[in-house]
C-alpha cells in the first residue's frame, strides 16, 4: 500500500505546482485526477486501471502540498472492481499508519468503479439522443492551427480573465492551465457554453486528466449558461431609466453581480464522473465540452459535463453539485487546531 500512497504524494505535490498561487485550495478535479492515479497503480496487476465511474465527496478544503490516499478494496472481481479512496492532509507521517487521527484531515471521499475498457463487451444498441442536436458536435469545426497560432478563428476565440490584480486569473492559478475557445457569436443552445478545450502547455489529454476536464471552466462561464435575456442585459447598453426604469435597475443589478464575479469562488460540493471510451494511451490535444445548468439559485447549482473527441464520439459525462461563496473562503488560512473534517 506504501507504493499506492507515494504514487499520490507525488500527484498532489504536483497539483501544488499546477494550482492556484494565491488562493489556497487546489481543483477539485486535480485532486480528483489523483486519487484516481493511486487507484489505477493499485488495481493495475489485476489489469483494472480504467476508471468505468467515480462519485467524488469534498467534504473539507484541499491544500497544495503533500496527501495521502488510503485505498480500500471493497469489491474485487473479475469485470468490475469497486475502490473506497480517501484524500487525506495535515499531519501525514512518514511511516504507518501514516495519519495523525487526531490532526490529519480526510478532506476528499471517492467510491470508484474500475476494470479494463479496452476488453469491456457486451450489447450496444443506438439511441434516440445519437440523432439530436445535443448529440452532434458544435458546428462549425474549428480551424485549431488558426486557434494555437492566433486565438481565434472566423468562428471560435479564446475565453480570457480580464486582467488586474482582482481578476479571477489572480485568484485561480488553474484557469492558465486552460485553453477554453468559446462560441464568437454566443451561446450556440440558449443557457449552453459549447467549447473546445486543450492544456495550454501543449500537453495531451490523457485518461487520468478526466476529472480536471470536467471540473475547469472559463472565467465567463456564467455569462453562457444564463437565460437569454439576462446574458443580453449583461452584455449590451441597458435601457435608459427614464424609459424604463424597472428595466434599467435590473440591468444595473445583474451588471453590479458579473463585477463581484472576481469575489467569488464555487467550491465543489459532488462530482461525479463516467468514462464513455479509452482516450488513446498517448492522449488527445483537443477535447469537445458542453456544459449546461437547470437551475443556479439561493448560493447553489448544478452543471452537466459533456466531452467529446474530434470524431464527436462522447468520452465521459459528469455531474456536479456546487456552491457559490465569497473567495475569502478559499483565501483565508485554516485554524491551527484543525480537526478531521469527519
Amino acid at each position: 500500500m506504501w507504493r499506492d500512497m507515494h504514487i499520490a504524494a507525488v500527484g498532489v505535490e504536483e497539483a501544488a505546482q499546477h494550482s492556484n498561487t494565491e488562493a489556497t485550495v487546489p481543483n477539485g478535479g486535480y485532486a480528483a485526477s489523483c486519487m484516481l492515479a493511486a487507484a489505477s497503480a493499485h488495481l493495475s496487476s489485476r489489469g483494472q486501471s480504467d476508471t468505468l465511474t467515480a462519485h467524488f465527496e469534498y467534504p473539507g478544503r484541499t491544500a497544495a502540498g503533500p496527501a495521502i490516499v488510503a485505498v480500500e478494496d471493497v469489491k474485487l472481481a473479475g469485470q468490475l472492481s469497486t475502490l473506497h479512496l480517501t484524500l487525506w492532509q495535515g499531519g501525514l507521517l512518514p511511516h504507518a499508519p501514516w495519519i495523525a487521527p487526531a490532526v490529519s484531515r480526510r478532506v476528499v471521499l471517492a467510491y470508484t468503479n474500475h476494470t479494463n475498457l479496452g476488453s469491456f463487451a457486451g450489447m450496444s444498441l443506438p439511441t434516440g439522443y445519437e440523432v439530436t442536436a445535443a448529440a452532434a458536435l458544435p458546428s462549425p469545426m474549428p480551424d485549431f492551427e488558426r486557434l494555437i497560432a492566433t486565438g481565434a478563428d472566423d468562428a471560435w476565440e479564446e475565453a480570457k480573465a480580464p486582467a488586474g490584480p482582482s481578476s479571477s486569473s489572480d485568484f485561480t492559478r488553474s484557469l492558465r492551465n486552460w485553453n477554453f475557445y468559446e462560441p464568437r457569436a454566443g451561446p450556440l443552445t440558449p443557457g449552453a457554453l459549447d467549447m473546445w478545450v486543450r492544456f495550454a502547455s501543449g500537453e495531451r489529454l490523457t485518461q487520468a486528466a478526466l476529472p480536471y476536464v470536467v471540473d475547469s471552466f472559463p472565467f465567463n462561464l456564467h455569462t453562457f449558461l444564463a437565460a437569454p435575456e439576462v446574458r443580453q442585459l449583461l452584455l449590451e447598453p441597458p435601457p435608459a431609466p427614464q424609459q424604463d426604469p424597472t428595466g434599467a435597475a435590473r440591468a444595473e443589478d445583474l451588471r453590479k453581480k458579473d463585477r463581484q464575479r472576481a469575489g467569488l469562488w464555487f467550491p465543489t460540493v459532488v462530482m461525479n464522473l463516467e468514462a464513455k471510451k479509452a482516450l488513446p494511451d498517448e492522449g488527445v490535444e483537443w477535447l469537445a465540452v458542453r456544459v449546461t445548468s437547470k437551475q443556479i439559485r439561493e448560493g447553489k447549482f448544478d452543471i452537466d459535463v459533456l466531452v467529446r473527441d474530434v470524431e464527436g464520439e462522447m468520452v465521459a459525462l459528469s455531474h456536479h453539485v456546487a456552491m457559490i461563496v465569497s473567495m475569502e473562503k478559499n483565501t483565508r488560512e485554516k485554524g491551527a487546531s484543525a480537526k478531521a473534517a469527519l
